[in-house]
């Protein structure tokens, strides 16, 4: 295994135990290399050093964060923070990420350098100033071309130092299959991730279409104005994996994007509330400890307010006071 070391600034809230699980080490560790006399004397603010062990893995094409935390049997949390990646947690082919726990670096093959001549598909690292219109016009290739190679699920963002699969020209794209209640595969594990990556829970990631990812299918498409049939053909593909999730707030509350940095505690502050009144308000949250930048949670409003409803995101109450 290799062991990485990552800085880490004590939340309000944490506790060593909840630091470990957060990025899946020990309590041991931690203390260990922190010299920590007694654990339950961390204050916020504090800086400590996270000691990982694992390895390192090269994602595949079909890969999705919550696939590969199944795959490797580890908290899809851990591989986020960890990781440093940020939401919707775009992957592509040919990245290298750090999972926490892995003994070998997987696959033992690393992705193949850009050839400069030969045949096709090629890999291309991008370069400042790059954007798929300009690599596509480079290749001479399609950008929805570009996009379906390389599963990008939003395509304005590539940065340099990002690898890109150039396919060959005319390539026909990959083939979603249509898929309904009792199919089995790797298209159901995409299929599973991806819902889950846009809020609606199909259940464990198995690779098997049963009833709960059914149910989920038909939430989506009805989030989408899409008919309800629970079955995934063309159209429920090219919303699943190009479209940005949907944000349609309950009357029961504000929908609240969480930030880097922030806990159940700060957010409760924030908005003059309880951390219990948000966990009531989101019966998913299980570890009041996990909460993660980019996940959408409910902050629970009184009735008179529930009459206005939005995405709440950098702006705080006090400043929409001041807006009136």
């Amino acid at each position: 295994m290799i062991t990485i070391e990552i800085p880490y600034v004590v939340q309000p809230g944490d506790t060593v135990f909840s630091i470990a699980r957060k990025f899946n080490t020990s309590v041991d560790a931690i203390i260990t290399r922190n010299n920590i006399i007694n654990p339950s004397l961390i204050y916020p603010g504090q800086r400590l050093i996270i000691p990982v062990q694992g390895n390192y893995y090269t994602v595949q094409p079909g890969d999705t964060v919550y696939s590969i935390a199944q795959k490797f049997n580890v908290p899809y949390e851990s591989i986020i923070y960890i990781n440093n990646l940020s939401y919707p947690y775009n992957i592509y082919p040919g990245q290298r990420l750090f999972i926490p726990g892995i003994s070998m670096s997987y696959p033992p093959s690393p992705v193949p350098p850009i050839p400069s001549s030969g045949p096709c598909p090629k890999y291309y690292t991008v370069q400042p100033g790059d954007t798929l219109w300009s690599i596509a016009q480079k290749f001479g290739i399609s950008i929805d071309e570009l996009i379906r190679a390389n599963y990008l699920v939003n395509p304005g963002m590539i940065y340099p130092g990002q690898t890109l699969i150039i396919p060959c020209p005319s390539t026909p794209p990959v083939e979603y299959p249509t898929l309904r209640l009792g199919d089995r595969g790797p298209f159901v594990v995409n299929l599973q991730a991806r819902l889950k990556s846009l809020g609606f829970d199909p259940g464990p990631i198995d690779g098997i279409f049963g009833p709960k990812t059914e149910a989920a299918v038909k939430a989506y498409q009805q989030s989408r104005g899409l008919p309800p049939t629970g079955i995934v053909d063309e159209t429920t593909w090219n919303a699943l994996l190009f479209a940005t999730p949907p944000a349609p707030p309950p009357a029961s509350g504000k929908v609240y994007i969480v930030k880097p940095g922030e806990s159940l505690w700060t957010i409760a502050q924030k908005f003059n509330t309880t951390v219990e009144a948000i966990l009531k308000a989101n019966p998913e949250i299980k570890d009041p400890n996990l909460i993660y930048p980019g996940q959408r949670i409910i902050i629970p409003i009184s009735q008179q307010a529930a009459t206005s409803q939005e995405i709440i995101t950098d702006k705080e109450p006090q400043d929409k006071e001041e807006e009136k």
